[in-house]
């Protein structure tokens, strides 16, 4: 190609590579990039890239920077408050950036725009200088002829299928003959001409993998579209080297493009960054043949939506924690030991990140939910619950707003010496008793192992009730509760009781299961003192009345 050719391609292009090379000069340091697309709800596995980027960055203090890139140059696809979504979406987990899209069109840094809908001209400028060397050619096949170029492909049983070598029609054609065209009006995408060589491999190193032996580019790929906006390949390309991206971590999808990537590079004769590619977060499938690990889907798993654990009322930390267990070997021993530390303080080893992808444990991060909010203080669990019930739960929210006070004494009950709550949506679930305004235990069917103690169990309550004061403290309290069992034949010992269980009618235990479930409809709850005392003398009285009641 030629200059003719350029200029007639890019005729509105004025600014070169090299005002661009100037405009956005080289950094100091280590620069990475968070590049999603607001094409849709923000998958775990990009929060997860997004916070291996971060830790990257700050490991590396002040010479190190971060920055948020919009991929949206595909357009029809693109969200209304895309770009919003995935800023609140970082920022509800803690993770911030130094530079990027700040807004639906604003930003902040210095090396901008950071969205590449609005680097058009950027990217043509490049396109044009390929264009010049010969190194790029605009390519006018249609739809139709490419479709039919591939099933020759399939017919002859082509090795490699794609637009290269004795397929590319267009890659020779003469000065004149695209200049013909042009004038024409033809429409056509612009090809990079790629310099590979079918059959032959090449090394390129990966952070995490190490190195790994691939056939090197051979594709003479699309690099700007027929509406002159780029492909990602390039666009990724030309904004990494002018954004002077040092390392790019990214999903494992990409490890197959990395050939076509580096040799982008070096025809732009830019340097190759570093790359990492990050396992993708797996789940096990049962199905016909057996059981199979697959990716986390956004159609099929509501957990890969990462605003499924804010709705659920997973602590942000714990998500956090979750993400870098995945991440690291080194990260879980490291948090036991420094509970109250920051996550950025984590010194992460990306060459010591796992190449299998990890399987989503539900159990691990529920683990690590109940040992995060057990270590919250009590204050912080308030705060941090109501905040999420506002949003989320508006019957705690009630419950919350009417009875702050109580509330806030009630969270000991629960909190203090239990592993029970690893979300916050877990607190209506274990807790209706204690939280749930329109809770009637008198609505839970009764226990099978009730059965046997039918006669016993109103004289039992009965006189519970007679003796019951608010007052006493928790000793008192079940004092009075033995006294009562020894009076209907209930062992208030247990070793004689499973020596000899002929010998009484029930234990201790059984009494103050009966106590319990009325009071909550549970058999197994916190410490029944302290419920009752959250709960107050006249709700816990009415509560057994009525469960008498029940059993009249």
């Amino acid at each position: 190609m030629s200059k003719a050719v350029a200029e007639k391609l890019f005729p509105h292009i004025t600014k070169t590579d090299q005002d661009y090379e100037t405009l956005y000069p080289p950094r100091e340091g280590v620069c990475v990039r968070f590049a999603p697309s607001p094409t849709g709800f923000m998958h775990i596995g990009g929060l997860y890239t997004a916070l291996v980027n971060s830790l990257f960055a700050k490991g590396a203090g002040e010479q190190g920077a971060f920055l948020l890139r919009i991929e949206d140059t595909d357009q029809k696809r693109q969200l209304e408050n895309g770009v919003t979504e995935i800023i609140q979406t970082l920022d509800a987990f803690d993770i911030h950036f130094d530079e990027g899209a700040s807004g639906e069109t604003s930003d902040k840094g210095a090396y901008g725009p950071y969205r590449q809908s609005h680097r058009r001209e950027i990217y043509q400028a490049f396109a044009k200088h390929l264009v010049e060397q010969d190194l790029a050619y605009p390519c006018f096949c249609t739809e139709e002829e490419l479709t039919a170029l591939r099933d020759r492909q399939e017919a002859e049983n082509a090795l490699q299928k794609g637009y290269f070598g004795k397929w590319a029609r267009c890659r020779d054609l003469d000065e004149a003959a695209v200049l013909e065209k042009l004038d024409q009006g033809q429409r056509c995408v612009i090809r990079m001409k790629s310099r590979g060589t079918e059959g032959t491999s090449r090394v390129y190193h990966d952070i995490i993998r190490g190195d790994i032996s691939m056939q090197e580019n051979i594709l003479d790929a699309v690099i700007l579209k027929s509406d002159g906006l780029p492909t990602y390949h390039f666009a990724h390309v030309v904004d990494d080297h002018l954004m002077r991206t040092t390392d790019v971590i990214r999903a494992d999808e990409w490890i197959a493009s990395i050939p076509l990537h580096v040799e982008m590079f070096e025809m732009l004769g830019f340097p190759v960054p570093h790359y990492a590619h990050l396992s993708p977060i797996m789940k096990l499938e049962e199905h016909e043949g057996g059981v199979s690990r697959r990716k986390l889907s956004k159609r099929k798993d509501p957990e890969a939506r990462v605003r499924y654990y804010e709705e659920a009322g997973y602590p942000i930390q714990a998500v956090l924690d979750y993400l870098l267990n995945i991440s690291s070997a080194a990260y879980e021993p490291w948090r036991e030991e420094h509970m109250d530390a920051s996550i950025f303080d984590f010194p992460l080893d990306l060459t010591k990140t796992g190449v299998a992808g990890a399987l989503f444990d539900f159990d691990k991060l529920n683990n690590i939910a109940r040992k995060r909010i057990a270590h919250l203080s009590c204050q912080e669990v308030f705060d941090l619950s109501r905040a999420w019930a506002k949003t989320y739960a508006p019957k705690l929210s009630a419950f919350i707003e009417a009875h702050p006070e109580t509330y806030l004494r009630s969270i000991p009950v629960w909190h203090d010496s239990r592993l029970d709550v690893a979300r916050w949506s877990d607190l209506l679930e274990l807790y209706p008793y204690l939280y749930d305004q329109e809770y009637r235990p008198g609505s839970e069917p009764l226990p099978e192992s009730f059965d046997a103690h039918r006669a016993f169990i109103p004289k039992l309550l009965g006189d519970y009730l007679e003796t019951f004061d608010y007052a006493d403290d928790s000793n008192a309290w079940f004092g009075k509760v033995r006294e009562i069992a020894s009076k209907y034949q209930y062992a208030v010992k247990m070793g004689p009781y499973k020596k000899h269980p002929e010998d009484y009618n029930g234990s201790i235990a059984d009494v103050s299961s009966f106590i319990r479930f009325a009071v909550t409809g549970r058999l197994n709850t916190p410490d029944l003192h302290a419920v009752i005392h959250v709960l107050g003398e006249e709700e816990a009285r009415r509560r057994v009345e009525a469960f008498l009641q029940r059993l009249a």
